[in-house]
């Protein structure tokens, strides 16, 4: 029979089973159920014919879907994008008849010797909602999309062939609380399997770990709940509990089947996210001596409180240096891998990561188990989300109407049954963006029946009251500040998102560590996000890109919006999250003095010492190495710092021409499970700036050759040949030994290709004030020669404006033009702003050349390897750095400005026979690419970027900071680049490799 259970509010589920904690059993066979099914689309559950659902109809000619995946991205319905629209008009609980469903059908063998076992079905998740049928009986139905669903089939199946058949409906009435901001994906995603075992077994089992008021030894609780449809008769049934240690048992105790298991363990090793000891727990049932089921669990010891508004685990007061985490892969879509799941994971160890949110709703069991293995604190969220009702003129009528309660609290349950054990999970998240209302508080109350050991979580709850936090998104510095500073609610704060991590950001992120530091009732926050979303696609010219929202013609879509990771689609890194491990640093290397090479090292670790961190200290000047040694910190505890004496006295540190740096880094001395030893934790760069200056001896004894035209001149010796416009003042182009080198430039720039983090003040920068369509306006082109002719001195006065603008830039280009070649640029402008009218940021300040293509590597003295930007340079040190030119871009999959390097003393671009330097007295930033920045503006996808005919190479005075205004605060104050004087010096010089 076929049933309308998908847009019925008055049913959440059909026999489905109570949900229960996530088990591993040695007893257990698994039958996985993953692999080809037979599958028919169709574009309405009312095209379903009842013989689709017998076990006798002939399914040969249906197409063959794999098992887990989504149906999308296997050809199947339309791919849509959106942070929060629905996709139909909103009449809840009724969604549309038109309702994509997909049918599936799978043939399996069931051996005699299981017939009499119990054999349960087990969905790790499916989108959004489906009816079962096993050999022509109806099993019964489930909603509720990233949850586990399990139903009960013994009494169904029979031995030899079954057919199980299982219709899936792309959404319900429940769709309009799972309003994420995802691709709307649909099936079968997660994995499928049925498990049989005895029909009396271990069914359901907490965990519980309470410690004493010394926070010592721990009670260990245990309540164990059977399966025993057959009424066996318990009085013959007992436990026997095995808790081991690394290979040592603890406890091993046999049990009563009605006994409280309640046992005091001697000081137990804690569980952390910094030190994550788990131990392992045997749970044996035996009948008259007779193993019956036997259940494996691993156990953290570990408490959570709140005292004093602040969050404490076992003691330790807990700073979360978190991130918020889809379930993503870009050839898969919400289909992913153990191995996903545990490179993630890793990935995060890696950089400092110390939490995560499963945003926004439950991870598969195997997630949570590695962040019980490799430590991660876990706030766990439920699948619960109603965010398009914002739009709508009532946010809460959902939340807040008490016909939706039975999908909240069944949520509720959910969200917190199967992980009931797990150590990492350090809260319950309610849901997300769906404002406040009854529900939740019912929701609340039931989640703490179940567990009261953790904290609740719901930012919607601003008033705090079911929840035990007080939590916010993207508050600003200033308004963080005002949090700390105020005891506002008595409650500990987080930040469940902040730093939006869309494209080229986030910025701000030391100043945000350094509030969450300042004061204790903040415990840090949780970066959004960790992974862009972007679908793999070839062009027909086989170029790999990402698409995202409209690239399926999906309307109303929301862009790019999915692309707002730290990590690429196809989790490569991104720069943004070397900055990220820089500022989630849990050590803290400060100057005292410098020249002594006395230093104070900060423990912000919450609950380890620092005994398996080495330290090495490396002394460079430049590339060249002066001296390098290792130390140790010893028995420094948490939130404990020290002084340290390298005593570098007698090195005369400043007694150099050039800078002397001090590079100190902390590793590990021995490997962790997530890692490697001499794994770097982080790094400290100290400068001390040389008081002596090099002589320029760049002159040679030959003379220049001026030529004169009528509107050009020519400056040039047996080696060179510099040609400037008289008319335009431009420099027209340098060749070297009758090669062209520099084919344009200097240009002034005050442009760069918009970044994502631009979006709301692109209208500003370009409808009001016009920045993208600033040009230069000759005024005077003059030179004076030396008598001996051994240089040239070319001044070009500019005016830089646009269109209609009455602010603009009076500029000035100085050329010395020296007899080997080498040209000293000085390059000024002033404001003339007699209004006052230009209130703008500016994207950059600085100058464009176009370079002979033959440039084919860059090596460099300045901040790096990866980009760095005024308000995200931390991380990258200065040293000396040597890249090809292509692997100077970043290749964010939605183009934009990228790969600056900032505080560059030197840059030297070689070809296979010369090499052109650039030096300055002070620093500029600079970025070389084979693409011009027009192309990063114009392109939409990685595929659309061509190569240039030219090597772009920018010199910048300064660049505007970055921030996170996509979805989050602007750059702070001191980043912003505005519209004010300049001035600065570079030279510019070939030379042959001789």
């Amino acid at each position: 029979m076929i049933y309308n259970n998908w847009n019925n509010q008055k049913i959440t589920e059909i026999n489905r089973l109570e949900t229960r904690s996530f088990l591993r059993k040695e007893s257990y066979k698994i039958h996985p159920l993953n692999g080809k099914w037979n599958f028919l689309f169709l574009d309405s559950p009312k095209r379903i014919k009842e013989e689709y659902l017998e076990s006798k109809f002939i399914d040969n000619l249906w197409d063959r879907i794999e098992v887990p995946s989504c149906w999308q991205l296997n050809g199947y319905g339309n791919m849509h994008y959106t942070d929060l629209f629905y996709q139909f008009p909103i009449l809840e609980p009724l969604v549309p008849l038109n309702n994509p469903t997909g049918i599936y059908r799978k043939k399996f063998i069931l051996n005699k010797s299981d017939l009499d076992k119990s054999k349960i079905i087990r969905f790790y998740g499916v989108d959004s909602a489906f009816d079962i049928y096993v050999n022509n009986n109806y099993i019964g139905y489930s909603q509720g999309s990233r949850m586990i669903s399990e139903f009960d089939l013994s009494e169904d199946l029979m031995e030899g062939d079954n057919t199980i058949v299982v219709v899936v409906y792309k959404w319900n009435n429940d769709t309009y609380i799972e309003d994420q901001d995802m691709w709307w994906l649909s099936g079968i995603y997660r994995d499928v399997e049925l498990l049989i075992e005895e029909k009396i077994n271990i069914w359901k089992l907490k965990v519980e770990t309470k410690f004493d008021e010394k926070i010592a030894d721990a009670n260990l609780h245990i309540d164990i709940e059977l399966a025993n449809k057959d009424k066996f008769d318990l009085s013959k049934f007992n436990y026997k509990i095995t808790l081991i240690d690394n290979g040592k048992i603890i406890l091993r105790k046999e049990f009563s089947i009605n006994s409280k298991i309640n046992e005091l363990i001697i000081n137990p090793k804690k569980w952390s996210a910094e030190d994550p000891n788990l131990y392992n727990l045997e749970i044996e049932l035996y009948n008259n001596k007779k193993l019956v089921d036997k259940v494996y669990e691993k156990v953290g010891f570990r408490e959570i409180k709140i005292n004093d508004g602040k969050i404490y685990v076992n003691g330790n007061n807990i700073m979360f240096r978190g991130v918020n985490r889809h379930d993503h892969n870009s050839d898969s879509g919400r289909t992913v891998s153990i191995e996903d799941m545990e490179k993630d994971i890793l990935l995060m160890k890696r950089h400092n990561i110390n939490a995560v949110r499963t945003a926004h709703y439950p991870n598969h069991p195997v997630f949570y188990e590695l962040c019980d293995k490799y430590g991660l604190y876990v706030i766990s969220e439920a699948d619960l989300e109603c965010h398009g009702f914002e739009l709508t003129s009532n946010y809460k009528r959902i939340t807040d109407d008490c016909k939706w309660e039975n999908s909240y609290i069944s949520r509720g349950k959910r969200l917190v049954n199967p992980q009931i054990n797990r150590p990492s999970i350090i809260m319950w998240s309610l849901g997300n963006e769906s404002e406040f209302g009854k529900n939740f508080i019912k929701m609340s109350e039931v989640i703490k029946k179940i567990d009261g050991t953790r904290l609740i979580h719901y930012e919607g709850d601003v008033n705090c009251q079911v929840t035990d936090v007080y939590s916010t998104m993207y508050s600003n510095h200033q308004q963080l500040i005002e949090i700390g500073e105020n005891d506002i609610l008595s409650k500990p704060h987080i930040l469940c998102e902040y730093a939006h991590a869309m494209g080229n950001g986030p910025g701000g992120l030391k100043e945000y560590m350094e509030i969450f530091n300042s004061y204790d009732r903040l415990h840090g926050g949780f970066i959004w996000e960790w992974i862009d979303h972007g679908i793999k696609a070839i062009d027909e010219n086989g170029k790999e890109y990402y698409k995202y929202g409209g690239d399926y013609n999906d309307k109303p879509h929301n862009a790019n919006f999915n692309l707002d990771g730290l990590l690429f689609p196809n989790r490569e890194i991104s720069p943004s999250l070397y900055q990220v491990k820089k500022i989630y640093e849990p050590i803290k290397i400060e100057g005292i003095d410098l020249k002594k090479g006395v230093f104070k090292v900060k423990n912000f670790y919450n609950t380890i010492s620092l005994d398996n961190i080495q330290f090495h200290c490396v002394i460079k000047l430049s590339e060249k190495l002066i001296n390098e040694m290792n130390f140790k910190v010893e028995n420094l505890l948490p939130n404990q710092e020290k002084i340290i004496n390298l005593k570098l006295e007698n090195m005369n540190l400043n007694d150099f021409i050039e800078d002397c740096y001090i590079n100190i880094y902390a590793e590990l001395e021995s490997k962790e499970i997530w890692s490697k030893n001499k794994h770097e934790i982080t790094k400290e760069q100290f400068i001390i700036e040389s008081s002596k200056k090099a002589e320029d001896i760049s002159e040679d004894n030959r003379e220049l050759n001026i030529i004169e035209s009528f509107d050009k001149l020519a400056i040039s010796n047996n080696k060179f040949e510099i040609n400037f416009d008289k008319v335009t003042g431009n420099l027209l182009n340098y060749s070297y030994d009758g090669k062209v080198i520099v084919e344009d430039g200097p240009n002034l720039n005050f442009w760069r290709a918009p970044i994502d983090n631009d979006m709301y003040v692109l209208d500003n920068m370009k409808e009001k004030h016009r920045l993208h369509l600033m040009k230069e306006y000759p005024v005077t082109f003059t030179y004076i020669k030396n008598d001996n002719k051994k240089y040239v001195e070319v001044v070009s006065d500019v005016i830089v404006g646009a269109a209609n603008n009455e602010w603009l830039y009076k500029c000035k280009y100085k050329y010395l033009v020296n007899n080997n070649g080498k040209i000293n640029f000085t390059i000024s402008g002033i404001t003339l702003d007699s209004n006052l009218s230009m209130k703008s940021m500016i994207p950059r300040i600085g100058v464009r050349f176009d370079l002979s293509n033959e440039f084919k590597e860059v090596t460099w003295l300045g901040r790096g390897p990866y980009e760095t930007y005024p308000d995200s340079k931390e991380s990258g040190i200065i040293d000396v750095y040597n890249k090809t030119i292509s692997e100077m871009t970043t290749m964010y999959p939605y183009p934009q400005e990228n790969g600056n390097r900032s505080d560059v003393k030197w840059v030297e671009l070689k070809t296979s026979d010369i090499k052109l330097i650039i030096e300055t007295n002070s620093t500029i930033d600079f970025s070389v690419h084979e693409y011009s920045q027009e192309q990063f503006e114009e392109a939409e996808h990685l595929n659309e970027l061509m190569k240039d005919e030219s090597i772009n190479l920018n010199i910048d005075y300064a660049q505007n900071g970055l921030g996170s205004n996509s979805c989050g605060p602007g750059q702070l104050e001191k980043y912003k680049l505005k519209f004010k004087n300049f001035f600065y010096k570079f030279s510019l010089e070939v030379k042959s490799y001789d």
